[in-house]
């Protein structure tokens, strides 16, 4: 589900007169927001013309003499729509067109009709997703090597990454993992057109990934994968226990709509393999002698 959106418009009076009966709309054009989904404690939603309306009413009176040099602010705030929700959308965004009146004494001692427009856009993040699983009997390189894991044997694996994006494309993307101390990274990785690299300074594998297409895992899109080969030859001190194959797995990039950096981060990789692996056997990653 996606966040809560918060929008507050600022007013100021910088007349030199006072003005009365202060009405203020925000109507919302472009990408859908639910009705349902938009609240505000001081004014009302009038969903006939997708309006947010505040006057001295819906105010309890704030509206309805401002001062010269008054200040104050409205607030409203709307649910963004769930990836589900934009469907095929590409580049989301929600454009709020801000109008404001009210009535003034003029000089000649007759009521003058103030107004004043805004506009502002608010631009939809892409939802990007960044999965880990770990394979045994599922391996693509073929595994070797005991199950459960065995103290000085190496078990091989693989490591499959998938990326799931909705709605913007994310430029500059990167994922980088970590190899613990008892794990090696074998050399071989699937497809070969992806760009992977192994630092052993930090023990880290890093996908250089480039560009995330709008729609990559998502409406029919097809996810990206990269898999890759890692070895585990377990401690005595880990006997009994299950063992973290990958960790500190981290995406980022900038989301090419919205011109925002993106850091998506998931759980480490660990020995137990039943929720990825069809027919891992149960304590198949506990480490015995």
């Amino acid at each position: 589900e996606r966040k809560i959106g918060d929008v507050v418009i600022s007013w100021e009076n910088n007349l030199g007169t006072p003005v009365n009966d202060a009405v203020i709309v925000a109507k919302l054009e472009g990408t859908q927001i639910a009705g349902e989904s938009i609240k505000t404690n001081d004014g009302f939603y009038r969903s006939a013309d997708k309006a947010v309306l505040w006057d001295k009413n819906t105010t309890k009176g704030a509206l309805t003499t401002l001062a010269p040099g008054a200040k104050g602010s409205v607030s409203f705030t709307m649910q963004i729509p769930s990836t589900e929700t934009l469907g095929s959308a590409r580049n989301p965004q929600v454009t709020i067109s801000i109008q404001a009146a009210g009535k003034r004494i003029g000089q000649t001692g007759v009521p003058e009709t103030l107004q004043s427009t805004a506009v502002r856009t608010v631009k939809i993040a892409s939802d990007v997703q960044i999965k880990a699983d770990g394979l045994y009997y599922g391996n693509p390189f073929g595994s070797r090597g005991p199950i459960p894991p065995q103290a000085g044997e190496e078990t091989t694996y693989a490591i499959v990454f998938t990326l799931r994006n909705s709605t913007n494309q994310i430029s500059n993307a990167k994922l980088k993992a970590i190899l613990p101390p008892y794990v090696r990274w074998v050399g071989i990785y699937s497809p070969s057109s992806e760009r992977m690299e192994f630092k052993s300074t930090d023990s880290s594998v890093e996908w250089n990934i480039g560009n995330i297409s709008a729609g990559t895992g998502s409406g029919g899109g097809i996810p990206r994968q990269v898999a890759f080969a890692i070895g585990f030859t377990p401690s005595t001190s880990q006997v009994g226990d299950e063992a973290i194959l990958l960790q500190s797995i981290v995406l980022t990039g900038t989301d090419a709509h919205t011109g925002k950096a993106v850091s998506k981060s998931v759980t480490a990789v660990s020995s137990d393999l039943s929720q990825s692996d069809p027919g891992f056997p149960a304590n198949g990653g506990t480490v015995v002698p």
